[in-house]
């Protein structure tokens, strides 16, 4: 009998902490975190992480984004290991699914970022008929690519190039960033066939293609 409730301890220890996990709430929306875009395919958060304690939650999709603003953080795992972060600015993000965890802001100038929350399943791209170039057609730089999504990025000296028209493969979330450092957000569906990505006086910005 000894024997037995020794063995059995460990599982029911454990029973609490998956229990835990499934039901986090989600990571967004919270207290600095403004939504900015939702559809059937994204949500786009404007996200500070403020200097605060939050509860625990979990990411129920698999996101992407890039930080603006420079600072510091302070991440603890459901397992209770803490690490304290630094991130500077046009940093680009990506993480899976499934994380459980909580993040709070230790610097006075908080971290700032967009993140897209991809609500699809891979999709594929779509080839059309028309003549005009798909995207990416201007050589911007590619600043990530994974399963999920490819990054690029313009910076300002892309702002002023002519347009060319072009059309999209894949749905795609711009995210630009004027002379003020506010962040903006669009989105294009596949197949859109259009002039230029780019807005007028962006000083900087970032293309993900969702894949």
């Amino acid at each position: 009998m000894k024997r037995t409730a020794l063995f059995l301890f460990p599982f029911i220890c454990a029973i609490p902490i998956a229990q835990a996990q499934v039901d986090a709430p989600p990571a967004y929306p919270r207290d600095g975190a403004v939504k900015m875009l939702e559809n059937e395919h994204v949500i786009v958060w404007d996200i500070n992480w403020l200097k605060q304690n939050y509860p625990i939650h979990r990411h129920r999709y698999d996101h992407t984004g890039v930080y603006y603003s420079p600072g510091d953080r302070i991440i603890t795992s459901n397992e209770g290991e803490v690490r304290e972060v630094h991130t500077d600015a046009w940093n680009i993000s990506f993480q899976l699914a499934g994380v459980t965890h909580t993040e709070s802001g230790s610097s006075d100038e908080p971290l700032r970022a967009v993140f897209i929350q991809i609500k699809r399943p891979v999709a594929g791209a779509i080839e059309t008929n028309s003549s005009v170039p798909q995207f990416p057609h201007d050589s911007p730089l590619e600043r990530r690519s994974n399963e999920r999504v490819r990054v690029w990025e313009y910076d300002e000296g892309f702002s002023s190039t002519a347009d060319s028209a072009h059309y999209h493969g894949n749905d795609a979330v711009v995210v630009w960033f004027d002379s003020g450092a506010k962040a903006n957000v669009n989105f294009v569906s596949r197949g859109a066939i259009h002039d230029n990505d780019i807005p007028t006086s962006a000083l900087r910005v970032f293309i993900f293609e969702l894949l």
